[in-house]
């Protein structure tokens, strides 16, 4: 073996060391960052060296950068996070997006680099290249959020989510939120992008619609994540407009009292004094009365509100709950 092999070998150890592993990352960053994007197919697998891998390649199209008919990408061998290499063989075709080191090309975002160049994943890929606006890109990721594609539309959809900022035409806002219910009602992780990008637009029409999903959503997990996307947003918006979505239903009034409890105690304090007068179910009381204590109200003040059962059971879970929030300083071991 050559020094100028060895030294590219132990660049990319160091390379590795640094970087033990990169964030997985949409199309539409790679479209954008990556230097170079090609289509190619696999001429041989080799072992240079015991432990890294070398995979020959024949350029078949190119859509970003400049790169020679043949290359190579180099990286250790086996399977592991971050590594796209591994499984390749002689004959098989791959789109490509690569970045440029100082040890030569190497995947763009590990294995999210290194894909199966489908007809619908190569238009797709094109009309992120094509789209030279930040409007223009969000606009396109909005109108894939329901292609037939299901790898580009959940990209699409997290994709969406960075592009903050971006006003969105009236049709492509009715896109998000319906592929966020679509999402939520699927379990799919994109129900927190597509909640972030549904808030982000402040359109009252679309946070009514999140409002009432999450309302309506009896799966505990599932309405966690939205509560908590909820509760990221401006919470003077979120208490004007959850009276529209609230139902004389026990499970709808406890599902917006937990929301309540969850924003800053000057908007959602006020907003849980009028939900405890307005309910009649004990649990939904007592989460109130919880949240209430929570944000400094005395146990005076609501004493003639609800019964002294679930005042004092408020008390004790509200007392155990700061308990529980205080870490204790461990002790030093006595010597021996």
């Amino acid at each position: 073996m050559n020094h100028a092999h060895l030294a590219v070998l132990t660049g990319l150890a160091l390379a590795a060391a640094a970087n033990p592993q990169q964030q997985a990352t949409t199309l539409a960053r790679a479209s954008e960052r990556a230097a170079v994007i090609v289509v190619a197919t696999v001429t041989s697998v080799t072992e240079p060296v015991p432990g890294f891998k070398r995979v020959a390649w024949q350029t078949d199209s190119r859509l970003r950068g400049t790169i020679g008919n043949t290359f190579a990408l180099l990286e250790p061998a086996g399977a592991c996070c971050g590594r796209s290499l591994f499984a390749l063989s002689a004959g098989e075709r791959r789109l490509l997006f690569l970045e440029r080191r100082s040890t030569g090309l190497h995947p763009f975002g590990g294995g999210r680099g290194v894909l199966e160049p489908t007809l619908e994943l190569r238009e797709h890929v094109a009309a992120l290249l094509s789209a030279s606006t930040q409007q223009t890109r969000a606009t396109l990721l909005a109108r894939h959020l329901d292609h037939s594609n299901q790898r580009i539309a959940l990209d699409a959809a997290h994709a969406l989510a960075e592009y903050r900022g971006v006003q969105l035409a009236a049709a492509d806002k009715q896109r998000v939120v319906t592929a966020l219910e679509r999402a939520v009602a699927r379990g799919h992780t994109t129900a927190a992008a597509l909640l972030d990008v549904t808030l982000e637009t402040r359109d009252p029409a679309l946070l009514d619609r999140a409002l009432a999903l999450y309302l309506a959503e009896s799966h505990k997990d599932r309405a966690r994540l939205l509560r908590s996307g909820l509760s990221r947003t401006d919470p003077a918006r979120v208490t004007a407009r959850l009276p529209v979505s609230l139902k004389r239903d026990p499970a709808v009034e406890l599902r917006a009292a937990e929301l309540l409890r969850a924003l800053p105690a000057a908007q959602g304090a006020p907003a849980l004094a009028n939900l405890l007068g307005s309910t009649s179910c004990p649990k939904v009381k007592l989460c109130a009365v919880e949240g209430l204590l929570a944000a400094g109200h005395s146990a005076g003040s609501l004493k003639n509100r609800v019964p002294s059962s679930i005042l004092e059971l408020a008390k004790r879970r509200t007392r155990a709950a700061r308990f529980r929030s205080i870490r204790p300083t461990p002790s030093t071991p006595a010597a021996r």
